[in-house]
């Protein structure tokens, strides 16, 4: 339940604000008012006693000058954003009235308390927290005592002062300047405890910033670093086939390296001012046209509509193209990342007027996923990410914070609008000016490519790698599904050899090519488009059809909790890029011998009921699922493969693919294996004839029966009975 003194507190900020305000001037002002309105009521139970209690009718104009001075200060204080002017005039003006008074009532020596009422006020402007004011009050507060020390043996003492009511009025303004200077000490102290609070709590996100800035440049990082590592080795080993490629993968992972790299360097020189601008004059539009051009290969392969402004507007003003090309790369790489296949994204430029200043604005839109309504405002902070999504790759922060801080240092703005689901819309607006030397090319020239490249996503996926890249039908089947071609040709180099390779662009392919081809092993990444690979991996251990299937996990999330998230999603296993060669064959190879022991354990013995401590609780379910089938329908001559993909719901290529995963063997040679091994009980424990235990276990044709029964065991049922 909410204490009084909060509610009345929640009461007073709500009357009391100011959007003008930061939060810090907000709560001096709180406390000020406070302040205020306490002498206030102090000034009017004062007047009341000393004009009606002890006759002090000659200094009622005091009270009007402090009455009227709050009846003009309050409302100012209240919508002036200079609330601190408004106190400290105020004060200053019952300073110099306290002083006229003391002068009336016969100086400091029969001041009826007077000589606090300056002090008061002096440690009153404190509150208002404009140091210059409060040196200002304290010294006009000293000039007034001085003033009435000097003036002091030339004042006569009146009458109406009494040495009672001196006494009395002393004794009351004492007590309330204590009562002041107590108040001041408690918001000193409170102040004191919500400083070190703050900065205990300050201290604790820049660590927490730190840290997600450093895993998430470690996540970016690792994709890089495992297709340089990767390539590195195998241009040692095989020098002749990665010639040409691999120097050329090797930079350009190299330069995304180093864009990630210069964007930090860049962001600790706008904090040490240390960013210079090369500002030119052109004509922006043609500017950023040749700059959409960049993405337009990208924008297809992943189709999606790059739309870029091609009306002949020429917008000359002044900009520097290498800060403003890094801006736009970001904004539209950020747009192809969010923006799913079939999507658009509109990029336009033209002339505005923004506060009666004369703009240039470059306007990207897309109809991507859109941002958060709560990561609106702190999009563009530093370190800052909207709430993460497994399906996308965690990026540093620090590309948006850089934009608008090199917006910033040319004079501009940049602004966003979203809806969640929706797109979102980023605005630049840059001022209309013409102070740099006319550059004849636009700043064209001043690009740099390959600074471009590599902000450009390297997500994309070839299609025409969707097939086996090798038809070896006596190796493992090999699933991998991963988004960076990069990675994928890497992958294909060390797994080749060793296993059929069959490829899906996301989870969501991934899943669907799982479901139809049933591989022996899927290598999956967690971070990608449409289906994440946590995602992939439950759906894959929910459906009969897939949940024997080993799955390893390799992505750039090494943190424990991803490790687990993983684990507890079925994961065999999770390998954080960048990976040892020997440690994804060797992991792969183990997956593929403990599929060999379960294959020897679930299907050596038909109607095996394993305990339930058994290793392998899924594929035990599937087998008690179809050993319970087969043996309801065993004297059924007409129960075959088709009736067995119907109940298990299955076609009949992926219920091979499944069986023999799990068995090594046909599903008809074990569905005769069960007749035959039902057959030869009947006959020997349960006295049946050769025709009966032929007949009650699926079998009408007698020669064909003993045929089988004869490779099965190696003897005729003939000779079993005898």
């Amino acid at each position: 339940m909410e204490r009084p003194t909060e509610s009345l507190l929640t009461r007073i900020d709500r009357y009391l604000a100011d959007p003008r305000l930061e939060p810090e001037a907000q709560l001096r002002k709180r406390w000020a008012w406070i302040w205020m309105v306490v002498t206030f009521v102090f000034v009017v139970i004062t007047s009341f006693v000393e004009l009606v209690v002890l006759n002090l009718w000659p200094i009622w104009w005091f009270g009007v000058v402090f009455l009227a001075g709050y009846a003009i200060g309050f409302p100012l204080f209240r919508r002036l954003k200079r609330f601190d002017l408004v106190i400290n005039i105020v004060f200053t003006v019952f300073t110099t009235a306290a002083m006229f008074a003391m002068l009336q009532v016969g100086g400091l020596t029969h001041s009826l308390g007077f000589v606090f009422i300056g002090m008061n006020c002096a440690m009153g402007s404190i509150l208002a927290g404009n140091l210059r004011w409060t040196i200002g009050m304290f010294a006009w507060y000293c000039v007034t005592i001085l003033v009435v020390g000097i003036f002091q043996p030339s004042l006569t003492t009146p009458d109406f002062v009494t040495q009672q009511a001196n006494t009395i009025s002393f004794v009351g303004l004492t007590f309330w300047i204590n009562a002041c200077i107590l108040f001041i000490v408690i918001l000193f102290m409170k102040d004191k405890s919500r400083y070190e609070k703050a900065e205990a709590e300050k201290l604790r996100k820049i660590d927490e910033a730190k840290t997600r800035l450093f895993t998430n440049v470690s996540h970016e990082f690792r994709t890089p670093l495992t297709v340089i590592q990767g390539m590195t080795e195998q241009m040692e080993k095989h020098p002749e086939q990665w010639r040409k490629t691999g120097p050329e993968k090797i930079k350009t992972q190299s330069q995304i390296l180093l864009r990630l790299v210069n964007q930090m360097l860049n962001i600790a020189k706008i904090e040490a001012n240390e960013m210079p601008l090369a500002l030119i004059h052109g004509d922006i539009n043609s500017f950023i046209r040749f700059l959409a051009e960049s993405f337009h290969s990208l924008a297809e392969s992943l189709h999606i509509d790059l739309i870029v402004n091609h009306e002949e507007k020429q917008a000359f003003t002044d900009y520097d193209p290498d800060k403003l090309m890094h801006v736009v790369s970001n904004l539209l790489s950020n747009a192809l990342k969010f923006t799913p296949a079939g999507g658009r994204i509109y990029v336009n430029v033209d002339k505005s007027t923004d506060e009666d200043k004369e703009v240039v604005r470059i306007i990207i839109k897309d109809t991507g996923r859109g941002i958060p309504q709560e990561s609106l405002e702190k999009i563009f902070d530093r370190f800052y990410q909207a709430p993460d999504k497994p399906d996308q790759t965690p990026g540093t922060g620090l590309g948006l914070a850089l934009a608008s801080e090199l917006i910033k240092l040319m004079k501009g703005e940049i602004r966003v609008k979203s809806q969640e689901g929706q797109g979102a819309e980023f605005t630049v607006s840059l001022p209309l000016t013409n102070v740099a030397n006319v550059s004849k090319d636009h700043g064209i020239s001043a690009i740099n490519q390959e600074a471009i490249d590599a902000g450009i996503p390297k997500t994309t996926f070839s299609s025409g790698n969707g097939g086996f890249f090798k038809r070896k039908d006596h190796l493992p089947l090999l699933l991998i599904v991963e988004d960076n071609n990069d990675v994928i040709e890497y992958l294909r180099a060390i797994l080749e050899k060793h296993y059929r390779i069959e490829l899906a662009p996301n989870g969501k392919v991934g899943l669907e090519k799982a479901r139809n081809i049933i591989p022996d092993l899927i290598l999956s990444d967690v971070m990608m488009p449409q289906m994440d690979g946590f995602e992939m991996l439950e759906q894959l251990k929910a459906d009969i059809r897939t949940d024997h299937i080993p799955v390893v996990i390799l992505t750039a999330r090494g943190d424990f909790d991803s490790k687990l998230i993983g684990l507890e999603h079925g994961a065999d296993h999770y390998l954080v890029k960048p990976f040892s060669e020997k440690e994804l064959l060797l992991k792969l190879n183990n997956l593929l011998e403990l599929r060999k022991k379960m294959q020897k354990q679930l299907g050596s013995i038909p109607f095996s009921r394993p305990g339930p401590n058994v290793q392998y609780r899924q594929e035990t379910l599937f087998m008690k699922r179809l050993n319970s089938l087969i043996e309801t329908e065993l004297n059924n001559e007409n129960f075959g493969i088709n009736d067995i993909c119907l109940s298990m719901n299955m076609s009949r290529a992926q219920l091979y693919r499944k069986f023999g995963a799990l068995t090594d063997n046909s599903v008809g040679r074990y569905l005769r294996s069960c007749r035959l091994l039902h057959a030869k009980s009947l006959l020997e424990k349960h006295g049946r004839n050769v025709t009966e235990a032929a007949f009650e276990s699926g079998f009408r044709n007698l020669s064909h029966f003993s045929t089988c029964f004869h490779e099965e065991f190696g003897f005729t049922p003939k000779d079993l009975i005898r």
